[in-house]
């Protein structure tokens, strides 16, 4: 581990942590727009933790003088937002991701939440790059330039006391993602209430860009479902998967051995229909609605690529 900058005497109202593991691409962007930001420098503090990146990311961070950079190269992505944590010196601990851009008055509208809503867990959501390609406006539905509010927290904008923090022993560090929804589900068993707000949205950068890194995405998210399979069971999601991957082998099966027109039916109707339910799913929670043909295929798509990258994520965590 190597530390690059000395504790200062005061403390500040926010540190602000960041995990990365290879984000050389993004990290410079990331941090010169939390060095921008229209707030005072001395009341808050950047802490990066690389996680052992094989590319430039710890170097380039380094070159930020003002930012407090470790590295921990081992542990999952949990273990490395907590080791920040106990970095850090601020009374509010803010989660960022390395390939994420907050705006000039995000810390600002973050105090004003704190002191609007006090004793909460805060939360934003992910707004599409200027350049974004088809799958990320096709995945993330803004409506009006204005992203959909997750239903959990996620990583990439989180914000809580370190007194709050340190109570819920911070994040899961056993799985390899979803370390922040497990954090969301924590919260709300402490009956925390829990403030997700487009005032605290950030710019993602590092949204899956083609189907190829879309399908890698969903396999990595979904390799941890049977960690924790008793809360996975209560996941829609989850639930909609295994029903995608019976209806699969039901109709490989059949192909293969029964040849019977009923179950072939029954079986393609199902892999057909799974993926529609959750495109009208998030249309409906966006409140995106199109009845171009183009724009739904994409959706639909996606949708389908979602199912095969998840099933494939579950099938390895059963292995």
């Amino acid at each position: 581990m190597k530390d690059t900058t000395e504790t200062a005497k005061s403390s500040p109202y926010f540190s602000i942590v960041i995990p990365a593991y290879n984000e050389e691409e993004h990290i410079g962007s990331c941090l010169q727009a939390i060095f921008n930001a229209d707030y005072d420098s001395s009341q808050y503090e950047v802490i990066v933790v690389d996680n052992g990146s094989q590319d430039k990311t710890y170097e380039t961070a380094v070159k930020f003088g003002r930012a407090k950079v470790f590295q921990l190269l081992e542990g999952n992505v949990g273990a490395v937002r907590n080791y920040g944590a106990k970095k850090a010196r601020g009374e509010m601990l803010v989660f960022l991701d390395a390939d994420c851009l907050i705006d000039n008055g995000w810390l600002n509208r973050a105090e004003n939440l704190i002191t609007d809503y006090p004793n909460c867990a805060y939360g934003g959501s992910a707004k599409l790059p200027c350049n974004a390609t088809w799958v990320e406006t096709s995945w993330l539905l803004e409506t009006k330039g204005q992203p959909t509010l997750p239903k959990h927290l996620i990583g990439a904008s989180t914000m809580l006391s370190k007194e709050l923090f340190l109570k819920l022993n911070g994040f899961d560090e056993l799985v390899s993602s979803g370390e922040d929804t497990d954090l969301h589900r924590r919260l709300a068993s402490k009956n925390i209430h829990i403030f997700i707000s487009n005032a605290l949205d950030i710019t993602h950068l590092g949204n899956a860009k083609t189907c190829t890194q879309f399908i890698k995405r969903q396999i990595w998210h979904s390799e941890n479902y049977l960690t924790n399979l008793k809360t996975s069971l209560k996941d829609p999601v989850f639930l909609i998967t295994l029903a995608f991957i019976f209806s699969f082998f039901t109709f490989t099966f059949q192909n293969l051995f029964l040849s019977s027109k009923s179950i072939f039916f029954i079986s393609l109707s199902s892999c057909a229909i799974l993926p529609a339910i959750l495109s009208w799913k998030r249309m409906y929670r966006s409140g995106y609605f199109t009845f171009m043909p183009n724009i739904l295929v994409k959706i639909y798509a996606l949708d389908l690529l979602y199912l095969i990258g998840r099933s494939i994520g579950l099938l390895k965590g059963v292995r």
